[in-house]
């Protein structure tokens, strides 16, 4: 099974592998709250500015960020690992947001557990508010 929630959130057992997908190191926050820290699973710097500043829509977004994965060796080798992880143990993806609603963690969950999202374009339950 797969989870997603915020790095800030307490850690609980059923979390199972917790898995820190952010660019950049959370502040405040102990080596031993996450289990692995997999950086390839995180947006560009460039892309989370153009989304941060409204120069993207979240559905543009969407588009950039499954391009900037399917591009990716080590993305997609991330991607292989957590789906074959999942079959025996819980994953938790780990980011920032707190409310996670748009957070890019949403969408690699999906793509986790079916990565033929990888390839077509699907709708997600976000609106293009992010602000």
């Amino acid at each position: 099974m797969i989870k997603t929630k915020s790095i800030y959130e307490p850690k609980k057992t059923q979390d199972g592998l917790r898995v820190l997908i952010t660019r950049f190191y959370p502040r405040g926050i102990k080596k031993t709250n996450f289990d692995m820290w997999e950086k390839e699973l995180a947006p560009s710097q460039q892309l989370l500015k153009e989304l941060k500043s409204n120069k993207k829509t979240w559905s543009q977004f969407i588009v950039s960020f499954k391009s900037e994965l399917e591009e990716n060796k080590e993305s997609l080798q991330s991607i292989k690992k957590l789906r074959r992880e999942m079959k025996t143990n819980n994953v938790t993806l780990l980011c920032f947001e707190k409310d996670g609603n748009p957070c890019h963690r949403h969408l690699l969950k999906k793509i986790i557990q079916n990565p033929k999202y990888l390839n077509m374009n699907f709708q997600t339950n976000f609106t293009d508010n992010h602000a």
